[in-house]
């Protein structure tokens, strides 16, 4: 990489003349970022307090994530206000520490473990459609974004952890909603309130120190009967490359991380999922009717994943539209060129996959709901991306992923197939839903 990079720097907005666009970003981000690509194109400079670059062409977001991603960290303030949420953890780490932490956690993301968790995810689901039976059975209607969460939880609960959830969902529902919700706001935020003595700030804490007053137990009780098969038990027996051991503290990092994580992605993938089939009727009946055909009333299990073709094609075509991770942050090293545009060393970039998901270059209805195939969720024309590790590509498909950044992808098939042959989703009375905030970009 040369020390500087000639050209222009990308067109954007001037905005107002001292805060440029930052009050439409702290209005609504994604509104904000849209708006801008549809006016000035692809590579777009947003001025303000902090001057932001937004990349949403599919190859510009592949040069910053993976082609050159060595020059491309995240910004320093991103990465403390998600270590304060998520530790250490593999979610949270940069440099040799991320590697350290995938080389611990990875064992546990094998293909028989894998297989292992598709089963578990099938049960623990099951057993919440059990639980609606009686509102069935009275034809009374169920809120879906809370009934996500649940299974999203439970499903955590008795994969990851092999843990019984359900005595606890009504506290850790909650919990894991506010810390969410605080998450976002704070990285987004120019100002960090976690600093401040806010009440906003204090509930956050509780919320923490209940989650682990959860977890610290969990892993005292792996210590003292090693060899499980849950993410817990495997994270207390792993062994570094030097014989080392994971202590509580990183055990329990590594452990909220993919519990946090895990939990908004699935959950909000599952009530948008939901939401597309209410108003999509025909798509909810052949979702169903594959359903019936492949399961015959069972629960699914891993060989029938290749089955539940058109589920995968909803679930992807679902986080198309509405991704779970929908704004990710990084800061230029140094000078460099993305789009035919000079990048200075310093800037800070936005990449938005709710904005490249819409991409008019690659999909001849961009904004409309086609899981059906004629209208594939990554085209062929998405340069490099056919190969992609996850459906949310490009923006999943970083240098960071791994096996175990890819595995829940597969999960709203099955929980969106069981789901489907026992109940109708019904459009909400008014606006759109508000699922669980996104988990912390990557």
């Amino acid at each position: 990489m040369v020390a500087t990079v000639d050209g222009r720097l990308p067109p954007g907005p001037r905005g107002h003349p001292l805060l440029g666009s930052l009050l439409e970003i702290r209005r609504d981000n994604v509104l904000a970022f849209l708006d801008v690509w549809r006016r000035y194109g692809d590579t777009v400079r947003l001025r303000g307090p902090l001057t932001l670059y937004l990349v949403a062409h599919p190859d510009g977001v592949k040069h910053v994530l993976q082609d050159n991603a060595a020059n491309y960290p995240r910004p320093p303030a991103v990465r403390d206000r998600l270590q304060a949420i998520v530790g250490d953890g593999l979610v949270g780490a940069e440099g040799a520490d991320w590697v350290r932490s995938r080389r611990m956690a990875q064992p546990a993301f094998r293909r028989h473990r894998l297989d292992r968790f598709c089963e578990l995810f099938a049960e623990a689901t099951a057993e919440v459609l059990d639980s609606w039976e009686g509102a069935l059975e009275l034809g009374r209607p169920l809120d879906v974004e809370a009934e996500m969460v649940r299974i999203s939880l439970a499903n955590l609960g008795a994969s990851l952890f092999r843990a019984d959830w359900r005595r606890d969902l009504d506290r850790v529902g909650p919990a894991v909603t506010e810390i969410l919700a605080f998450a976002n706001s704070r990285l987004t935020s120019v100002i960090d309130t976690s600093r401040l003595p806010l009440p906003s700030t204090r509930r956050f804490h509780r919320r923490l120190e209940l989650l682990d007053s959860i977890l610290y137990p969990l892993i005292a009780e792996r210590r003292q009967s090693p060899g499980g098969d849950d993410l817990v038990s495997m994270l207390v027996d792993a062994r570094d490359q030097d014989g080392g051991r994971l202590t509580d503290k990183q055990v329990r990092d590594e452990t909220i991380s993919f519990f946090i994580a895990g939990h908004a992605t699935i959950a909000s993938a599952l009530t948008w999922t939901w939401y597309l089939l209410s108003r999509h009727p025909e798509s909810w009946r052949r979702l169903r009717a594959e359903a019936d055909e492949v399961l015959g009333g069972r629960p699914p299990g891993p060989a029938d994943l290749p089955r539940l073709r058109y589920a995968g094609m909803v679930a992807q075509e679902a986080m198309r539209l509405f991704p779970p991770i929908y704004l990710v942050l990084r800061r230029a090293l140094a000078d460099d060129r993305v789009g035919g545009y000079r990048i200075p060393a310093g800037a800070d970039i936005a990449l938005c996959p709710y904005v490249t998901h819409r991409h008019p270059a690659f999909w001849d209805n961009p904004e409309g709901f086609d899981p059906s195939g004629s209208t594939p969720s990554w085209p062929a024309g998405a340069t490099g991306w056919r190969s992609s590790p996850s459906p949310a590509a490009p923006v999943g498909a970083s240098a960071r992923a791994t096996r175990s950044s890819s595995f829940p992808w597969w999960w709203p098939w099955s929980a969106s197939a069981t789901a489907s042959a026992c109940c109708r989703p019904v459009p909400p009375r008014s606006g759109w839903p508000s699922p669980s905030a996104p988990a912390p970009g990557c």
